[in-house]
């Protein structure tokens, strides 16, 4: 790691320390998350895991634990929640919020 590189803090639910990650690697999973989770409708954490690895193994450093690092953000932030169906036990969906998807909105309205 450059000693330039800027990093940040990330936070948890539990309110626990979170951990130091590099901005860059934290911005790039962070958008992936939200745009999975925007263009999906029931999405386990395995699928993002599993999608994330697919698609970052050659590029980020222990792909699965940096997702999963982020995937706590954001919930801490609110952008996301763990959702439990009704209809089975121990099987839990990550769905946005109406925060996370306004922030996508404000996001793809910055990019046109």
């Amino acid at each position: 790691m450059r000693s330039e590189e800027s990093t940040m803090l990330t936070l948890r639910p539990d309110g626990r320390r979170g951990v130091v990650m590099l901005t860059r690697t934290y911005d790039l999973l962070s958008g992936f998350i939200l745009t999975s989770l925007d263009k999906a409708v029931d999405l386990t954490l395995n699928d993002v895991l599993e999608k994330a690895q697919a698609k970052f193994s050659e590029s980020i450093e222990n792909v699965a634990w940096c997702t999963l690092q982020v995937k706590l953000d954001l919930e801490a932030r609110g952008l996301i929640k763990v959702v439990e169906p009704i209809y089975q036990k121990r099987l839990f969906f990550i769905k946005l919020t109406r925060l996370g998807s306004k922030k996508i909105r404000t996001e793809k309205s910055l990019q046109d």
